[in-house]
């Protein structure tokens, strides 16, 4: 297996949603299992998904894909793509306990953090308070919503009127969909496993279809289309992490869901974790449907483990969905992906 880092950006804009009422809300990132579904509509097309699912079965799978995370262009254009990681869950190592205390409000507020800083915060070694401070000064410019003043940041959240029309009065009423647009020269990328080339080049060939379908909502209006330029091995992009890759705690960047002989092992794995519920309509192809698929709860991104997991697929084909026309079974992807 060799992992990949690859780029998407997104020239209309995009709609990914959050859980809530109304669709005013939308998240500069992506799940790994709203990803991976998209993909697999885009193989469905292809006519590759019924082999790549029987194939992700294996052990180990044919690809592991990674959330969407924000990357953008480094303060005063001279660093560069800065890239953006969740922060861990967990507490980083200090050489002081009362350290923690001091600055733990400023820690919590940090929510990205560069791939290196990652690494510090998961390995063994204290850090000092001008340690947690050089650490804080890094993580400040990633992932900042624009600002005017400063002239700093990569996204811009807006809210973009539409219009719904009654259906037996014709009376309208105006309700209000969240956009997020991406500056020049940020947008979102992506890491992903991969076991050979062959199922390289035919991953490729459904994110290249992908950008064109579109990914998240409001597809109709032209959101979510993007450009992807191809995989790129991870070490030309990050270069070499050192003595800082085997940390001994590893940081979830996707969404996971345990197998079966794994739920034994998790209260002493799992160090630090959150979870979330996935739910909502099913897509099949190009085509949506009125089908709500199985709701399922997964651990989420930046949770925190001693041994990295393997996951699995979940079934959330409707109960009765065969009954009602829905030709295939539906999966949304709880595959672990964990850094390094």
């Amino acid at each position: 297996m060799k992992t990949y880092l690859y780029h998407l950006e997104f020239p209309a804009g995009a709609h990914f949603g959050r859980q809530g009422i109304g669709l005013e809300e939308t998240r500069e990132t992506v799940p790994s299992d709203s990803l991976f579904s998209g993909i697999v509509n885009a193989l469905a097309l292809l006519g590759e998904a019924e082999e790549v699912l029987r194939e992700l079965n294996d052990q180990p799978p044919p690809f592991t894909l990674s959330s969407l995370f924000p990357f953008g262009p480094g303060a005063g254009n001279g660093q560069g793509r800065l890239y953006a990681l969740p922060r861990p869950l967990t507490s980083p190592p200090v050489e002081d306990s009362t350290l923690l205390q001091r600055a733990g409000k400023d820690i919590k507020k940090i929510r990205y953090l560069q791939p290196s800083d990652v690494l510090r915060w998961l390995g063994g070694r204290p850090l000092g308070e001008r340690d947690l401070g050089l650490l804080r000064e890094r993580a400040r410019p990633l992932a900042r919503p624009w600002d005017a003043e400063s002239g700093e940041g990569w996204f811009i959240n807006e809210l973009r009127p539409r219009v719904a029309l009654d259906r037996s009065s014709q009376n309208s009423s105006i309700w209000w969909c969240g956009v997020v647009h991406f500056r020049r020269g940020a947008g979102l990328y992506g890491l992903v496993r991969i076991r050979d080339d062959d199922c390289g080049k035919r991953l490729e060939a459904a994110f290249r279809l992908l950008g064109d379908m579109g990914l998240g909502g409001e597809r109709t209006y032209g959101l979510g289309t993007f450009r992807f330029d191809g995989f790129v091995p991870l070490e030309e992009v990050w270069g070499d992490l050192g003595d800082l890759r085997k940390p001994g705690r590893y940081l979830l960047l996707s969404r996971y869901a345990p197998t079966p002989e794994e739920l034994g092992r998790l209260t002493e794995t799992l160090t630090a974790w959150e979870m979330e519920e996935s739910r909502g309509f099913v897509v099949s192809g190009r085509h949506a449907t009125t089908l709500k698929r199985k709701r399922v709860r997964f651990i989420t991104e930046g949770s925190v483990a001693t041994e990295p997991l393997a996951g699995r697929l979940v079934d959330v084909t409707p109960e009765h969905g065969p009954a009602l026309g829905l030709p295939h079974r539906v999966y949304r992807s709880g595959m672990g992906f964990w850094f390094p």
